[in-house]
This record gives C-alpha cells, sequence and structure tokens, in this order.
C-alpha cells in the first residue's frame, strides 16, 4: 500500500491518457477560449476607466476603479463612471488635476482690460496709480 503524499508537495496535473483526443482537445480549446474572454472584458473596462480618468482630470485611474468599486459603480459603464468621476472629484479633488482659469483670479469671471479711449475702470486706478509711484519714485528719494 502507498504512503500519503506529504502535505507541501504538489501533485503533477494529470496528464490525459490520449491527448489527440478530440475531447480532450476541445475542452483545452474552451478554456483557453473563457480565458481570453476574460482578459478581452478587462482590458475593455481598463480602456474606458483610463478614458474617463482623462475626460474628468483624474491623475490616478487606480483610485477611480477603486472608488468606484466601493460604491458599487460598474466600470464597465462609462456614464455611471463618469457620473461618479465628477462626484468624486468634488468630494476628493486631491487626486484630480486643477480647475485653472485664465487671469489672476480664481473665479470663473474673467474681467477684460478696457480698450483705448474708454473709462480706465477697476483696471486703469491701480494701474495708473503704479505707474505714477514709480515716475514720481526718483522725486521722492531726492534725485
Amino acid at each position: 500500500m502507498s504512503e500519503p503524499l506529504p502535505e507541501n508537495m504538489e501533485v503533477p496535473p494529470a496528464v490525459p491518457e490520449n491527448p489527440d483526443d478530440p475531447a480532450v482537445r476541445l475542452a483545452e480549446l474552451e478554456k483557453d477560449y473563457s480565458c481570453l474572454q476574460e482578459k478581452y472584458l478587462r482590458l475593455q473596462k481598463q480602456s474606458i476607466l483610463e478614458k474617463i480618468s482623462i475626460e474628468t482630470g483624474c491623475t490616478d485611474p487606480a483610485y477611480l476603479e477603486f472608488c468606484a468599486g466601493r460604491q458599487g459603480i460598474d466600470t464597465g459603464d462609462p456614464e455611471a463612471l463618469r457620473g461618479f468621476a465628477r462626484e468624486l472629484s468634488a468630494h476628493s479633488p486631491g487626486c484630480f488635476n486643477a480647475r485653472i482659469t485664465p487671469g489672476s483670479s480664481a473665479g470663473s469671471s474673467v474681467i477684460s482690460p478696457p480698450s483705448a479711449g474708454q473709462d480706465e475702470g477697476f483696471y486703469g486706478d491701480r494701474i495708473g496709480a503704479i505707474a505714477r509711484s514709480i515716475s514720481d519714485a526718483p522725486e521722492a528719494v531726492g534725485r
């Protein structure tokens, strides 16, 4: 009678009696096909995830995938993922690109400078005062 194998020893995979048997070959091909289908679906979800990350300005697609998974959002659904990414950017802005607007203010309304001949308004008062103080500076120093 044979003794049982030690627990740390691996059992070699079963070798079919006839490897050229069509049923064995078909089973192998079906297994390979299912693995390729899983890989294709994984790559498709990864592509959607990266595309949405670029659109929404997410700098870490893995974090977006992690958070979406925790919330039960399907990463294969672009619309659901896009909406979730916008929501996440409001709550966790650290993993998203900064939204920068042109001009010196951080606000969304940009005031255009006045054109020549018009009332200088907001910009003219400050710029004019600075220009006068610079032109008067040598006189104040005593030159």
